[in-house]
């Protein structure tokens, strides 16, 4: 009996694990498969969250500031504290706007007027006759002036571009310095052969101002070399020359052996011979001690200088042309009846109008070499100022009172 009862029960298990399976199959399809959900590691505790209706306290931040200024301020009475730099639109922004329109304006001043003196050159050239020794002495000294007269354009060319390079870099370009130095002394060299030639005798004066300008063109090589005794060599030889064409200026008037009109001719350069000699002496001395204080704190020395030598020569250049400029127009005027320019052609007469208009630029030119001369006084002052301050007046700048 127990066998058929344990038989009975395995059957009947048997049927109701097959019939289980049977419905799983059918399932299988309707269900949805179950995501596992991944098990956290921290216990989630769920808080209230109470809202007050107070402003939370924040508490104020302190400046640093403020403690640095309530400390003492203690002054050195020996240190020497330099005033902080002024802004752009000072006076310096002035002076570099300034510098390439005088610059500018003399140049054309010196192109102009050249070639008028160029073109009456050429006519009384064309008037003489190989005839003799003398006369051939005579032309080769016209020729020397005329090369001098185009030597001088070049010399306002040059004027023109530094004054434009100038105005880019606001820095004076040493090779357009070099090279106008060299013009000019080779313009003085030209008027010193061509008047010896022109009186056929060489007396003190010309002698000077042949020696003069070979020692400037000596200075100015020697100076180029980066070593300081050669430095020292140039500053003295240009000196010595300056000193030279000084002395040459004063005594001496070359065009008036070239055009032998009987006129109150200025220097060279077209500028009143007292001042213009003046100017040379202070332009010598000047570019030696601007050179070597060039990148010292007594620098407002060298600016001091420059503006003397520019004011100094602003005036003559202004009193020279506007004298020559009416002599002019006084031989002109008499031309019909008498003077230089009696029966010379009508050409002639014209250039010399026009010689005589054109010297208006060089007048202008003074007028802003003067007023750009004050300037530098003016900004030479304000360098004065900021380099040398006592100390009281550094403890009135620098003390903040306490917050």
């Amino acid at each position: 009996m127990l066998s058929e009862v344990l038989r009975l029960s395995r059957a009947e298990k048997k049927k109701t694990k097959s019939k289980r399976k049977q419905k799983t199959k059918k399932t299988q399809g309707t269900r949805k498969p179950k995501t596992k959900r991944p098990k956290s590691t921290r216990k989630t505790v769920k808080t209230r969250m109470e809202v007050s209706l107070e402003k939370p306290v924040v508490p104020k931040r302190t400046r640093p500031d403020a403690v640095f200024f309530k400390r003492p301020v203690v002054f050195e009475s020996e240190k020497v504290v330099p005033l902080p730099k002024l802004e752009k639109t000072d006076i310096k922004w002035v002076i570099n706007k300034f510098v390439p329109l005088t610059t500018t304006v003399l140049g054309i001043g010196y192109i102009l007027p050249n070639m008028a003196i160029v073109i009456i050159l050429s006519y009384i050239l064309s008037q003489t006759t190989l005839s003799s020794l003398r006369m051939i002495t005579q032309i080769s000294g016209t020729i020397l002036f005329l090369m001098a007269s185009i030597v001088m354009m070049i010399v306002g060319t040059t004027l023109i571009v530094g004054g434009i390079r100038y105005n880019k870099r606001k820095l004076a370009p040493k090779e357009t310095i070099f090279h106008g130095v060299l013009y000019a002394s080779f313009y003085l060299l030209c008027l010193g052969v061509g008047s010896a030639l022109l009186l056929s005798e060489i007396n003190l004066y010309v002698g000077l101002l042949i020696i003069g300008p070979i020692f400037i063109m000596m200075s100015a090589a020697i100076y180029m070399v980066p070593s300081l005794s050669s430095r020292l060599i140039g500053h003295v030889l240009g000196i010595v020359g300056g000193f030279l064409l000084a002395i040459v200026t004063f005594n001496f008037q070359a065009f008036e052996v070239a055009m032998g009109w009987n006129l109150p001719f200025p220097g060279p350069f077209m500028s009143l011979t007292v001042m213009e000699g003046i100017a040379m002496i202070l332009g010598s001395i000047t570019v030696a001690i601007y050179s070597t204080f060039a990148g010292r704190s007594e620098k407002p020395v060298a600016y001091v200088l420059l503006s003397i030598a520019g004011l100094v020569y602003g005036i003559g250049v202004f009193i020279g042309s506007l004298v020559l400029s009416f002599s002019f127009l006084d031989i002109v005027w008499k031309a019909p009846w008498l003077g230089p320019l009696h029966e010379l052609p009508s050409w002639v007469v014209g250039t010399t109008v026009f010689w005589s208009a054109s010297l208006i630029l060089l007048e202008i030119g003074g007028i802003l070499l003067i007023l750009s001369s004050c300037l530098g006084f003016t900004f030479a002052t304000q360098e004065f100022s900021r380099l040398y301050v006592t100390p009281i007046e550094v403890g009135k700048v620098s003390e903040v009172p306490p917050k």
